[in-house]
């Protein structure tokens, strides 16, 4: 017989609302991670939490995290402009015969 046959199965615990004390927890708030029962948190897009305050802090939070504009993206477009232009000069200047590495 292993270890674990012999063990008894731990009860499942449950965690009661810490608004209300009454009800068994639905929720944890996003924000202080209280456990919430269904009744009690106030829930918003960004999720539940246990009071409007935890709502707020949360979402001004979020809100100061903006992502920077992505540069890449511009970068990566000026990149193959240039390539392009440098192709077309090569190409330009080997049907042209003036640079004598590239003549036929």
């Amino acid at each position: 017989m292993t270890p674990r046959a012999d063990r008894k199965k731990q009860p499942e615990r449950t965690t009661e609302c810490a608004v209300c004390h009454d009800q068994v927890m639905e929720f944890r708030c996003k924000q202080c991670h209280k456990p919430v029962c269904d009744d009690c948190a106030f829930k918003i897009e960004h999720g539940a939490f246990c009071s409007r305050e935890c709502a707020h802090t949360y979402r001004d939070f979020k809100g100061d995290q903006k992502p920077e504009p992505r540069k890449r993206r511009r970068t990566s477009i000026v990149l193959v402009a240039v390539l392009l232009v440098l192709a077309a000069l090569a190409i330009l200047a080997r049907r042209m015969g003036l640079v004598p590495w590239l003549a036929r």
